[in-house]
């Protein structure tokens, strides 16, 4: 199967749900396809290169493909290329879609590209384009239970108030100065 394909699948699941499916989306969704597909079936979902561009995996030929809408959600998809789809394929492209399709670009930028990830294992600098090597991302994502974005510590102490039954922000008298917001 091509990455074309894939991203055609995704783009037929995803389309109508998903405001925010851009190019660079697509190719972090098919990088995560690809690296829990190599993880399950031990083979590859698509034989196309993932190169390590400076906003992380990059699927060549899919950039390509779609880059007339530049930062822009794509819409469309080729519904020929969707007969390509295997029943394991299917699911396993669900199941990234589910599970990583509600994330922004950033989130998803910075789980791909997280210290010690293939891409940081090839990438050196702005206009690299370094073939990620299949065993790297096999490696990577067999010891990798799900990939998850980096959660936030917060401290008690970073939430000064609350908010009362109407939704006004109430602090503490002491943060409290007298003066009428809103």
């Amino acid at each position: 199967m091509t990455a074309t394909a894939a991203a055609n699948y995704l783009l037929y699941i995803m389309g109508e749900a998903f405001d925010d499916l851009t190019n660079m989306k697509l190719n972090k969704l098919l990088y995560f396809a690809q690296g829990y597909y190599l993880k399950k079936y031990g083979r590859p979902l698509f034989d196309n290169a993932i190169e390590a561009w400076e906003h992380g995996p990059v699927v060549p030929e899919v950039y390509s493909a779609y880059k007339k809408y530049g930062d822009k959600p794509i819409k469309e998809y080729d519904s020929n290329m969707i007969a390509e789809i295997t029943p394991e394929t299917e699911d396993l492209i669900f199941d990234v879609a589910r599970q990583y399709g509600r994330y922004t670009i950033s989130t998803l930028q910075n789980m791909a590209c997280v210290a010690g990830s293939p891409w940081d294992q090839v990438y050196h600098g702005e206009h690299s384009h370094t073939e990620i090597p299949l065993t790297a991302i096999q490696s990577y994502f067999a010891k990798a239970e799900d990939l998850a974005p980096p959660v936030k510590q917060f401290k008690e102490s970073d939430f000064i108030g609350y908010r009362d039954e109407n939704g006004v922000l109430v602090l503490p008298q002491e943060w409290d100065d007298g003066e009428e917001y809103g």
